[in-house]
C-alpha cells in the first residue's frame, strides 16, 4: 500500500542566550590587539561589525544550553517530551567525544522514548538536523522530532597570539558567541504550510580554510599539559569569504527557483551570519529581509537560525502564511538553503 503523502511543519522554536554580555572592546583588550599589535582602538568592531556577544559561565555545557532551548521549544509547540520520537543535537561543540550529546539533552528533557543522535556539520549542523528530521518524518520513521543545538564556541578562542599573522588567522574566533537553540518539527497534513524545497551544496576540497579542535599526532602533544587536542579556531578569512560568496547565491537561487518564488515574495530571511560583511556584500537579493542578530550576539554558529526565528516569533513577525527562506554556510565548505511557509 502506498504511504499517504505527509508534510512537515515547524511547530515550536526557542533559543537560550547566556546573560553575560561581552563587548568587542573587552575582547579587543583581552586579546591585546591594541597594546601588543598596535592596532587602533575599535579596529575589531570596525572589521567584524560585532558590538557584543554573550558568553556562558565556565561550568555551562553545550547540552545545558541545548536542553534549555529544547524545553522552551516543546512548550512552544505544546507537546510533552515523552511524545518526541527523535532528539537530534546539531552543535559544533559537544559535551563529550562519546556518547552523542543528544543523549544528555534527551535525558535532561525526560524524552525517554526518543531515538537520539548527533548531526555535525560546522555552522550548517542545525539546518542539516532540520533536513534529517524532515526525512525521518516524511519516510514514516517519526512523527515528532526535536532538533537542538548548544554552542560553547568561545572555548576555541586563542588569547595569546604571538604574531600579527597568527592573530589574523584567529580573528573569526573573536566574533563567536555562546547560546542554544531548538526547533520542533511535526508531521502535518496541511498542504498550505510547512517545509517546501531545499538545496545543499559542498566543496570538500576547502576544508583546510577553517579548522578547530584538531587532533595532533602524539609526538606533537602540548609540552605543558600533554594534550593532543588543539582547540584553537583558525581560518583563512579572505579565502573563506571568497568561497562563500561564490557558493551561497547559486544555492539560494536554485531553491527559490524550485519553490517557484521570487525574492520579492519572501517575507523574512533567516541566515547564519558569520559576519555582517558577507550579508552586505554577498546576498544582495535577500539582505533587506534578513533578521539580523550578528551585531548584538556575534557569530552564534548553529544557534543563529533558531535565535533569529525565536526573536521574530516573540514580536509577532511569524504569522501563518509567512514565506521564509533559511540559509547557512559552514566550514568544510558547505552551503544550505530551505524554503518554508509558516
Amino acid at each position: 500500500m502506498d504511504r499517504e503523502p505527509v508534510g512537515v511543519r515547524i511547530t515550536g522554536v526557542a533559543a537560550e542566550i547566556p546573560p553575560t554580555v561581552v563587548s568587542t572592546a573587552e575582547v579587543e583588550e583581552r586579546a591585546g590587539i591594541c597594546e601588543r599589535f598596535h592596532f587602533e582602538p575599535g579596529w575589531l568592531e570596525r572589521v567584524t561589525q560585532v558590538r557584543e556577544r554573550r558568553w556562558a559561565a565556565p561550568e555551562v555545557k553545550p547540552s545545558d544550553l541545548a536542553a534549555a532551548a529544547g524545553r522552551a521549544a516543546i512548550a512552544d509547540a505544546g507537546v510533552d517530551p515523552t511524545e518526541l520520537d527523535v532528539v537530534l543535537f546539531g552543535g559544533i561543540t559537544h559535551d563529550f567525544i562519546e556518547p552523542a550529546t543528544a543523549n544528555i539533552v534527551a535525558d535532561s528533557l525526560g524524552a525517554r522514548r526518543a531515538r537520539v543522535f548527533d548531526v555535525t556539520n560546522a555552522c550548517n549542523g542545525l539546518i542539516d538536523a532540520v533536513d534529517v528530521a524532515d526525512a525521518l518524518i516524511r519516510s514514516g520513521k517519526a512523527r515528532r522530532v526535536l532538533a537542538t543545538t548548544g554552542e560553547r564556541a568561545t572555548i576555541v578562542n586563542n588569547w595569546n597570539a604571538r604574531t600579527i599573522e597568527e592573530l589574523l588567522h584567529q580573528v573569526a574566533g573573536l566574533m563567536l558567541g555562546d547560546g542554544g537553540g531548538a526547533l520542533v518539527l511535526e508531521a502535518s497534513d496541511d498542504p498550505e504550510h510547512g517545509l517546501r524545497e531545499r538545496e545543499f551544496r559542498s566543496d570538500p576540497a576547502q576544508w583546510r580554510l577553517a579548522t578547530a579542535g584538531v587532533f595532533r599526532p602524539s609526538t606533537q602533544a602540548c609540552e605543558i599539559c600533554g594534550s593532543i587536542l588543539d582547540l584553537r579556531f583558525q581560518t583563512e578569512g579572505r579565502r573563506m569569504f571568497e568561497v562563500g560568496i561564490a557558493m551561497m547565491p547559486p544555492t539560494v537561487a536554485a531553491v527559490m527557483e524550485r519553490t517557484g518564488w521570487t525574492y520579492d515574495q519572501l517575507d523574512i530571511v533567516f541566515c547564519h551570519e558569520a559576519h555582517r560583511k558577507f550579508i552586505d556584500n554577498g546576498m544582495v537579493e535577500t539582505r533587506d529581509k534578513i533578521w539580523s542578530t550578528v551585531e548584538r550576539f556575534g557569530n552564534t554558529s548553529t544557534c543563529s537560525l533558531p535565535l533569529a526565528m525565536a526573536e521574530a516569533k516573540a514580536v509577532g513577525a511569524l504569522v501563518p502564511g509567512t514565506k521564509i527562506l533559511l540559509m547557512a554556510g559552514g566550514a568544510g565548505m558547505s552551503t544550505a538553503a530551505m524554503t518554508l511557509v509558516w
